[in-house]
Parts: structure tokens; sequence; C-alpha cells
């Protein structure tokens, strides 16, 4: 890609920064950009780092509340990525696993399942009201961790992102079922801010399908 495009899709919170002093310390900027790149769905919905820190960063996000939908794709993604590799390789396993770690990531934190899902909302009140500080301390309290406007190590604005927090020994639903519950009750609070009074909100909510 071109100088130009590669800051856009930076810009555009897409691409990989690169300049994290703790992913340096780490060893795994040694090689930039050698073997690293990016593929961006036409409709920017599904994205897929190949060597920032782990091997594979498989991302699936769109605008509003529809989780679900957003799950499903994330799901039919991954399984198209695993068998096209196992075709391509030759191979029954393309994923390490551990048995008692799950997936092996860079990142220790994501061990586990490997996944984190994460929605940004707009609470500008509640930020002035309870600070940052507060609302990750709620957060959590609920299995959940907030992030700056834009993600991990951005300035809190008007919006935080909140994702779940434990990884290991739980199911994917589980830790989805964490940040819409959380989620939920950060913007529950907001609406008493903004009206004053006990405010009913339209809930998202996802339930696990055996």
């Amino acid at each position: 890609m071109t100088p130009e495009q590669q800051q856009q899709l930076i810009d555009d919170h897409f691409l990989f920064r690169g300049k994290d002093k703790m992913q340096a310390a780490s060893g795994y900027h040694e090689h930039w950009p050698h073997g690293r790149g990016i593929f961006v769905s036409h409709n920017k919905e599904f994205l897929l780092w190949i060597n920032e820190g782990d091997h594979l960063r498989i991302i699936s996000m769109e605008k509003g509340g529809d989780v679900k939908r957003v799950f499903d794709r994330l799901s039919r993604g991954i399984a198209a990525i695993e068998e096209g590799l196992k075709k391509e390789l030759g191979v029954e396993e393309v994923f390490m696993r551990n048995s008692s770690h799950g997936c092996i990531t860079c990142c220790p934190t994501n061990l586990g399942t490997g996944m984190r899902g994460s929605v940004h909302i707009l609470v500008p009140k509640l930020i002035k009201s309870m600070g940052f500080k507060a609302i990750d301390e709620f957060a959590r309290e609920r299995g959940c961790q907030a992030r700056g406007s834009t993600g991990e190590h951005s300035e809190v604005i008007d919006r935080i992102d909140i994702s779940n927090w434990r990884r290991l020994g739980f199911k994917e639903c589980d830790l989805v079922q964490d940040m819409i519950k959380c989620a939920n009750a950060l913007s529950k609070m907001e609406d008493e801010l903004e009206f004053g009074i006990f405010a009913r909100i339209k809930s998202i909510d996802y339930h696990c399908v055996k």
C-alpha cells in the first residue's frame, strides 16, 4: 500500500500503528514493515490483521447495536479462514491451542478464547460526573473494563470503549454478554443524568444457542 493509504487506515483506527513502547520491548516490532499487512472488506465491517502482535487478528465490527450480527460475521470469518488455511497448507489444525490455556496469543491478557468484544458508547455526562477511573471500576465489577474514546491507551473525550475483561475459562457468548450488560448499565446511568429520571432504555441481548 502507499504511505497515503497506510495513513488513512491508521486515521480510521483500522491499521496498527507500530509505535507502542511495550510491544516494541517484546521484540515483535523488530522486522516492521516486512511480512505484515491487513485485509479490509469493501464495507469495512471485516478486517484481518496479519503479524501485528499475533499472527492473525480477526476483527468484525459495525455501527449500531446488533451484537448478534457482528458475532455471526466473526464466527463465519474465522471458519472461512480456518478452512482456507487447512486446504492451502494440507494440515488438520491451523490455530495453536492449549488444553488448559486455550488460544496462545502474544498478549497474555488474551489467553483463553482470545476474544475481546467491545462497544463504543457516548456518555459525556457520565464521564464528567463520575470520572473515567470510577467508570472503569464500575466496569471491572461486571467483568469488563473501560478504555479511551478510540480504544486502548487513547484519550477519554466524550465516549468510552467497554470490553470484556475476563478471558480464561469462559465461553465467548458469556464474554459478549458481560459487555452487553455493562454497556446497558452505563447507558442507563447516562440517561438518568440526561433526563433526571429513572429512564427506561432499549436493551440489547444475546443468548448462547446450543
